[in-house]
């Protein structure tokens, strides 16, 4: 029997800076390169299956992809009956929440801004997906999201549902971590939709910090900017798990202007994950969430 001190190791690291905290996986790099905005590195894990990576962040794997993708698209949509559904999705380009949106057939139409084209490729290419960017309810666009956003508001374009799936505040997504960007989205949502966001959490002694936090500038939180500001009236949240994501405790956020309470499906669907059972409990809060993040 091989004992686990002569096993050889190929460890990869994801390190938190600010909270000085690292998860290790042992695995085999598939590809890797500079984008003109970002690191991009595929590897493949014996048991999570291929990982995708952004400058040193997990942002995919094919073990619990759909854990973060079905909670993300399912809650704010099945929360409310929509017909003729528009959808924004900022990022995703790993192409799991276009996946998710599009098996609903009241959505009419999706735009999908993601900057970097290699990481769709990439993720077509290794990780399969299978966002369907034929399907002709489908409009991709390779851009900054910031910029888009902007014209999106000064051409009076709304969507029932804008999606923020973002890595954290380092490269690319630097930009869409202001306080600019959250106005502009803002006034981007109907009187009646929702924006949704998204964060890994962890708990301290002292306080909860969002991993935007500990990743960037603490005055960019998009969650604490949206609670301080009022751009919209109403945030409220869902949790969830995402195993390997930082902490695996995982907030959604949800901005609105009437403060609808999603916690009740109006349709039933069942995904890998999803389910009606879960998404209601996913509303029921700790107390610490309650006392540390303002819910």
């Amino acid at each position: 029997m091989t004992k686990i001190s002569e096993i050889s190791r190929t460890w990869w690291h994801e390190e938190t800076e600010g909270v000085a905290f690292t998860h290790a996986l042992d695995m085999k790099k598939l590809h890797e390169e500079q984008s003109p905005y970002q690191k991009i590195e595929i590897f493949d894990h014996e048991t999570f299956g291929r990982i995708l990576t952004l400058d040193g962040l997990v942002q995919a794997s094919e073990a619990d992809e759909f854990m973060y993708h079905e909670m993300a698209v399912h809650v704010p949509l099945l929360g409310r009956v929509r017909e003729n559904a528009s959808v924004l999705i900022v990022g995703g380009g790993d192409g799991g929440i276009l996946r998710e949106v599009l098996l609903h057939d009241f959505v009419s139409r999706v735009v999908m801004v993601e900057i970097d084209e290699r990481v769709v490729e990439l993720s077509k290419e290794y990780l399969g997906i299978h966002g369907n960017y034929d399907d002709p309810r489908v409009q991709l666009i390779i851009g900054d999201a910031a910029d888009y956003m902007k014209k999106a508001r000064a051409s009076g374009d709304k969507f029932d549902l804008i999606i923020l799936d973002l890595s954290e505040p380092v490269g690319p997504s630097a930009t869409v971590f202001t306080e600019e960007f959250c106005q502009n989205f803002s006034a981007c949502i109907t009187d009646t939709g929702v924006v949704l966001d998204s964060d890994s959490i962890f708990v301290g002694k002292e306080r909860a910090y969002f991993l935007q936090e500990l990743c960037g500038d603490k005055d960019q939180n998009l969650v604490s900017i949206m609670q301080k500001k009022h751009l919209l009236p109403h945030v409220s949240g869902y949790r969830s798990i995402v195993q390997l994501y930082p902490a695996a405790e995982f907030g959604f956020f949800l901005y609105s202007r009437d403060g609808y309470d999603y916690s009740n499906p109006v349709k039933a669907h069942e995904g890998r994950h999803y389910n009606e059972a879960l998404h209601k409990a996913s509303f029921a809060l700790p107390t610490w969430w309650k006392t540390n993040l303002g819910f």
